[in-house]
């Protein structure tokens, strides 16, 4: 899988007109020589107050969710061990193309996109590349069978629709829940087409971190090569409040180090942070 993204994000690369750049998103890993496993960080459970940001927002609303278990760690046997990633360097605070340490793009505050970044994939199902639609249309029914219904709420986004989703947050809530819970245009993943948030059909927010199914996932995801790329209490990492329903697609071989319980993040596991 590690080796497909790497000739992806060179396509990728190749592909923009202006200069392409890129989560969430969300890519995949590159290299396919065993190496180590990771050794994953203990999972911390603790979780602060959090803006409810469903339906019509109240800026001064901070409901606690209750936070979700960490369950003992199930990684799929099918699994293969992965390369211990490499720590790269940034090339600007802006790219034309996706920023990535061993194969894996990376999009963040501190490794943002240009306007003109338009992945490849854009115009498939909900702008997704095709092997994370495909992962998560295997989430989709393994969670059917655990009773549980999952849809994509969103998928890819352009510039111009962050700029102007970031935009539109900034005039419901205050500026430091609208920068915990959005990004600036550029510096989010869903530009990768490699980062879907994940949907019950009915909760939104932090209303859904509460709910059977952001537990699930938790539990499943690593399962089906994607991450929940926000996890509680990681926000001094990642520059953004705990989203469960926010997954990422890294492939299995990389999403196997994330497994229950970790509570690790992509920056931590590439070395970032």
């Amino acid at each position: 899988m590690k080796h497909v993204i790497r000739g992806l994000v060179g396509v990728v690369a190749a592909a923009v007109v202006v200069a392409g750049c890129t989560a969430p998103g969300a890519g995949t890993p590159a290299s396919s020589t065993p190496a180590p496993t990771v050794q994953l960080p203990a999972g911390r459970a603790a979780e602060s107050p959090r803006p409810v940001l469903s339906g019509s927002p109240s800026p001064g609303a901070t409901p606690t969710p209750t936070p979700i278990p960490s369950p003992t760690a199930s990684p799929s046997p099918s699994i293969k061990p992965t390369d211990s990633p490499k720590a790269g360097k940034a090339t600007g605070p802006i790219t034309d193309t996706p920023f990535e340490v061993d194969g894996i793009p990376v999009v963040s505050k501190d490794h943002r996109l240009s306007a003109s970044y338009v992945p490849p994939w854009a115009g498939k199902p909900n702008g997704l590349h095709p092997d994370a639609t495909a992962g998560f249309a295997k989430l989709q029914a393994a969670a059917r069978a655990d009773g549980l219904r999952f849809s994509i709420r969103s998928g890819y986004r352009s510039f111009a629709a962050q700029k102007a989703s970031f935009a539109n947050a900034r005039q419901q809530y205050d500026e430091k829940t609208a920068r915990l819970y959005f990004a600036e245009a550029g510096a989010s993943e869903h530009q990768l087409g490699l980062a879907l948030d994940a949907w019950d059909g009915k909760n939104r927010g932090t209303a859904f971190a509460r709910t059977p199914h952001a537990t699930w996932l938790a539990q499943h995801a690593h399962e089906f090569g994607f991450i929940v790329r926000y996890p509680q209490d990681k926000t001094h990492i990642t520059g953004y409040a705990w989203e469960s329903w926010h997954l990422r697609w890294v492939g299995t071989e990389v999403s196997q180090h994330f497994a229950p319980g970790s509570n690790l993040t992509l920056e931590e596991y590439l070395g970032l942070a």
